[in-house]
């Protein structure tokens, strides 16, 4: 899988970020999509690359723009590689959908919390009903435990764990903030409360397991935070997250 396979060399383009207060979310899809382009050159299809488009508008709805898109172009390809990547789950056209959440304040408000989730919904659900069918990704990089930028959810437990998840929105029962940034977005395009999702969830965290060659926090290499005193490293929290969308076989 490809794009599964460019999210897991994430962790290792992070380690050389040296300004944590230069990284911004359109830095974020730009360092996937080298991510993705550096898999697909170790790969031997280098020339691939302008099949890799940043903003790309959805075709269901031209005025929003997607943060990546991935296009395999068939007749570029040999038969044996689309049947190889077709049978491990690769699409022909990929959207993928990026959140970064990176404060440097020690602490946000149960409103700034709420308003994240509904960022997260709204990207979730644009790339469910723009986009007809392919690859549908949501890729969300925290530079901290999660819980620190988002309210509880029930649903969060399961788009943020590892595996296949049927996730399902009651968007009725949900806050005032999240309501009004649903319908500031889609408008007359949900016809419906109730929104279910499958999705398959990859992730990577710190693993805080004994043994390890760095033991001590002491040891963590510092840096300086905007008052000048010295902070550890973050530790980034990576979900990529796929709407999955099946076939249906009538007998």
């Amino acid at each position: 899988m490809l794009i599964e396979a460019a999210f897991f060399k994430l962790s290792d383009y992070f380690q050389s970020i040296e300004s944590l207060s230069e990284l911004y979310e359109e830095q974020v899809a730009f360092i996937f999509a080298v991510a993705l382009y550096q898999e697909l050159q170790n790969r031997g299809f280098s020339f691939l690359l302008p099949y890799i488009q940043l903003g790309r508008p959805y075709p269901n709805e031209r005025n929003k723009r997607v943060d990546i898109y991935f296009r395999i172009p068939k007749n570029k390809l040999p038969p044996e590689i689309l049947h190889r990547w077709a049978e491990s789950g690769v699409c022909e056209e990929n959207w993928i959908e990026v959140k970064f959440f990176g404060s440097a304040e020690r602490s946000l408000s149960n409103k700034t919390k709420t308003k994240n989730i509904a960022l997260i919904l709204t990207d979730l659900l644009r790339l469910k009903y723009y986009v007809n069918e392919g690859g549908k990704y949501l890729l969300l990089v925290f530079n901290r435990d999660p819980q620190y930028y988002l309210s509880e959810r029930d649903y969060l437990k399961y788009l943020l764990e590892p595996g296949t998840h049927k996730i399902v929105l009651n968007i009725a029962d949900e806050t005032k903030t999240i309501l009004e940034t649903i319908k500031k977005h889609f408008r007359d395009q949900i016809y419906t409360n109730i929104i279910e999702l499958e999705t398959l969830t990859h992730t990577i965290k710190p693993l805080p397991v004994k043994g390890l060659i760095i033991t001590s926090p002491d040891t963590v290499p510092l840096k300086k935070s905007l008052e000048g005193l010295p902070k550890l490293e973050p530790q980034y929290y990576f979900y990529l997250i796929r709407i999955l969308e099946f076939i249906e076989y009538f007998t």
